[in-house]
């Protein structure tokens, strides 16, 4: 089993990233439907009654023409329904709840909406076109017993030329599901790295790429990685080399950049792979960032050491201060 530091930090790395859980919301739900809130209910100070007209069931919901979602205002942090939208509702069992507050059987069935942020995007008025329609579809027909080797494919498809709304998330599900990447084809993972390494406007979505293709292991990737760094003036990508870096080459990463470091020809790109370098936090990266702190004063070889985070290479840094 292979769920070791690479996939718990890319992991990590990819929790932190806002929105990015769409995937999660439908994969948890017991009920995925597109609905629109066609009336609200205040049921009590602590309980309001949404309506939902389902207008597509996806998974879960059966033949159900309304469903009701139960919201509950006094909490710190939950999602509601937006009245007359039309919307992707990722839904949890809530009968047991409607039950003990003696809700009517007839107003079912109950729901409450899941947690995870971007579960509920606005969906088009051509449903079947709707790129997010058609990727929660993907992954309750996966969940019903799809063929893994045709959602694999059509999960790579989306990831690399698929809307911005659900590429990112496709990325991020094959890299959480070894056994879906296992049925990608060698030319699917070379367009893959290929599309990490030549995206530069979505860097949410180069990240997630980046990531994918790291949690497979492939050859070359921290180089064809490192090509974008400077062009794309994003620390976060410069983090994620870096972190690539560590997980896959060890102490070894900081020569690999060093490499790409001594071709750097702008003051941006210098700048990005020594940012890289400080954040494969290793001890030889620390050795060569203390080396260059000694030839003078400069930001980038500060800010590099900065992202170390080791003390010693704190104390370089405040030892430089005015």
């Amino acid at each position: 089993m292979r769920t070791n530091l690479l996939s718990i930090s890319l992991l990590c790395l990819a929790a932190a990233l806002p929105g990015q859980d769409l995937r999660r919301g439908i994969v948890d739900a017991d009920a995925v439907v597109v609905g629109r809130a066609v009336m609200r209910t205040e049921h009590s100070s602590d309980l309001v009654l949404h309506r939902l007209q389902v207008l597509r069931n996806v998974r879960g919901a059966g033949e159900h023409a309304t469903v009701t979602v139960l919201e509950f205002p006094q909490l710190a942090m939950h999602q509601r329904p937006t009245p007359r939208q039309s919307r992707l509702y990722c839904l949890q069992d809530a009968s047991e709840q409607a039950a003990r507050l003696e809700l009517p059987a007839t107003e079912g069935p109950f729901y409450k909406m899941v947690g995870w942020a971007g579960s509920n995007p606005l969906i088009g008025a051509e449903i079947d076109a709707d790129a997010t329609y058609r990727f929660a579809a993907l992954l309750a027909a996966s969940d019903a017993g799809a063929a893994p080797n045709d959602t694999a494919a059509a999960l790579c498809d989306i990831a690399l030329q698929g809307a911005p709304a659900v590429r990112t998330e496709a990325a991020r599900f094959l890299t959480e599901r070894a056994d879906l990447r296992s049925r990608l084809s060698g030319i699917q993972w070379s367009q893959l790295v290929s599309r990490a390494a030549g995206e530069i406007d979505d860097v949410p979505h180069k990240i997630a790429l980046a990531e994918l293709c790291a949690e497979q292991r492939l050859d070359g990737l921290l180089d064809a990685l490192a090509v974008s760094l400077g062009p794309v003036q994003d620390p976060e990508y410069a983090r994620t080399v870096g972190r690539i870096g560590r997980l896959l080459h060890g102490e070894a990463a900081t020569a690999r950049l060093e490499q790409r470091l001594r071709m750097a020809g702008q003051p941006q790109d210098r700048a990005a792979l020594l940012l890289a370098i400080g954040a494969t936090n290793t001890e030889s990266a620390l050795d060569a960032l203390l080396r260059m702190n000694q030839a003078g004063k400069d930001p980038a070889v500060e800010a590099a050491l900065r992202e170390h985070r080791s003390p010693r290479a704190q104390e370089a840094v405040a030892r430089k201060r005015p």
